[in-house]
């Protein structure tokens, strides 16, 4: 007989435990008009039913019965079918007996015969739907066990990704550093072998690095090399200044991936800077911000922002610092050192992407709830990576400017942004004007999700957000240099090509 269903799709099944034949036949009658009933004559033909016929969802036993008493049935019961609900019916009525059955058996209902039709049926039918409930709180309780052993996953994961690209960019940094204070090509050329050679995990790299007369210095790492090469230019303002070849397949056999591309064209960059450097003995920082800049605009491909958007916001910056400066703001803090320090950390901005996952940053379509939550923390992702490599090479200067920008350049000044909800002059000021500076470069540039906007109704949009989105006196100094603002923008628009490229991809909008 297929079992009766209740209104959740549960059964209906009652086994009926009765050794007195004429009560058995006629509660079994009375139970048959509203429930699957199966009625046995022991204990021990309960167990046997319950193991060969189950599920039962619930199970009515009269205390007194051959061998087996009712209370030792509902224990074991309990241990061996918890999710059938328990009743004793007796003829017996005995406290003790119930205080046994209850509370030692486990029992959900305790009745005595003569027992009226009504009740007994209430009682089944309570007994049912309290094993729905302790069913569905299992499941809920299962799920919520589920979700967060997902969720911790998840964040292993995460953390996995975040801690290998903080490795990444330590190591860079020190190249950087090494680089800064390298003397000579050869310590050069040594020094960019090895950062090739740990960051590319165990590839043969040869390094070479030419003088000023032209003759040639090497260093190579790693295995011998084969004859599948791949060679990366060392470009600066002066012209070719050598090249860093590696083993297009690694150890494994896997060849080249277009983030390892990034990565050693990141590290051509700098050693070339180095080189540069070396010859004529100026700027002896730009090795290192070469690099952290290389590893900005890694992240700003990965989420396809348009090719010169990071020089953009970085002159940008600089027009709406001098022109604070110029109207009397903040005079005293901004010097021509610290509107320096801004270009130079304005490209850091987005740099906490790098630890988002490719199925968030690059999901088509607009992420959930939960996704975005987790593409939000990018700015802690960010503040947290640049802070480990300040701690570890007592790093100041753009670094901490960098710092507070990753951290807080989505924040604004109405207190409506994050990640800490920062208000007015909480957030720090080069923060304020990253969040203008880049906002104004996502409106007049073509997005995979918008055209390009003109800078009038960019003006007009930015202006709307004076007091609420952006600090007003930025937004001054934007007015007041809006028409060199919008030559930066001309100068500076992206080619065909790089326009051609971003909106062949449409994804959604992550700024």
């Amino acid at each position: 007989m297929r079992a009766r269903q209740d209104t959740n799709g549960g059964n209906r099944r009652v086994l009926l435990v009765e050794d007195t034949d004429e009560v058995r036949e006629s509660l079994h009658r009375l139970l048959s008009m509203h429930f699957d009933v199966c009625s046995v004559r022991s204990a021990e033909d309960a167990l046997e039913a319950l193991a060969t016929n189950g599920p039962f969802s619930v199970l009515i036993s009269d205390h007194g019965l051959p061998g087996r008493n009712g209370a030792n049935l509902l224990q074991e019961v309990q241990r061996r079918h918890e999710g059938t609900e328990r009743i004793v019916l007796t003829g017996l009525a005995d406290l003790d007996l119930a205080v046994d059955a209850l509370h030692r058996g486990g029992a959900f209902r305790f009745l005595t015969r003569p027992c009226a039709a009504d009740e007994l049926r209430q009682a089944v039918e309570e007994a049912i739907e309290a094993g729905r409930e302790r069913r569905a709180e299992r499941q809920e309780s299962d799920e919520l066990h589920f979700a967060i052993d997902s969720f911790r996953d998840f964040t292993d994961r995460l953390e996995g990704r975040v801690l290998a690209q903080t490795r990444m960019l330590r190591r860079m940094h020190e190249l950087a550093i090494a680089l800064n204070g390298a003397d000579g090509e050869e310590a050069i050329a040594v020094l960019a072998a090895e950062a090739v050679f740990d960051v590319l995990e165990g590839r043969g790299v040869l390094v070479q690095v030419w003088t000023p007369d032209r003759k040639l210095v090497e260093a190579a790492r790693g295995p011998e090399m084969s004859s599948e090469l791949y060679s990366q230019p060392l470009s600066s303002p002066d012209g070719p200044m050598g090249e860093i070849v590696v083993d297009r397949l690694g150890p494994d056999g896997a060849p080249l991936g277009a983030t390892e591309l990034d990565i050693l064209a990141s590290i051509a960059s700098s050693t070339a800077v180095a080189a540069h450097n070396e010859i004529r003995r100026r700027e002896r920082d730009q090795a290192q911000y070469a690099t952290i800049f290389a590893l900005a605009r890694l992240s700003e491909q990965r989420d396809n922002e348009t090719g010169k958007h990071l020089e953009r916001v970085a002159l940008y910056c600089r027009l709406v610092a001098q022109g604070l400066r110029d109207g009397g703001c903040c005079a005293e803090r901004i010097s021509d050192g610290w509107i320096d320090d801004l270009e130079r950390s304005a490209p850091l901005h987005d740099i906490g992407k790098v630890g988002i996952p490719d199925s968030i940053l690059m999901k088509p379509g607009r992420l959930t709830a939960e996704e975005w939550e987790i593409m939000k923390t990018h700015a802690q992702i960010g503040a947290t990576t640049l802070k480990s490599v300040i701690a570890q090479n007592n790093s100041q200067g753009f670094l901490e400017m960098g710092h507070d920008i990753a951290l807080c350049h989505h924040e604004k000044w109405d207190g409506s942004g994050y990640p800490k909800g920062l208000e007015g002059q909480e957030i720090p000021l080069a923060a304020r004007i990253l969040a203008l500076a880049d906002v104004y470069d996502a409106l007049t540039t073509v997005r995979p999700y918008k055209d390009a906007w003109t800078h009038e109704a960019a003006r007009r949009w930015i202006r709307e957000g004076s007091g609420r989105h952006f600090d007003p006196l930025v937004v001054g100094a934007f007015l007041q240099g809006e028409k060199q603002m919008n030559a930066i923008r001309a100068r500076l628009a992206d080619s065909v090509d790089e326009v051609a490229a971003l909106t062949g991809d449409r994804r959604a909008h992550r700024a």
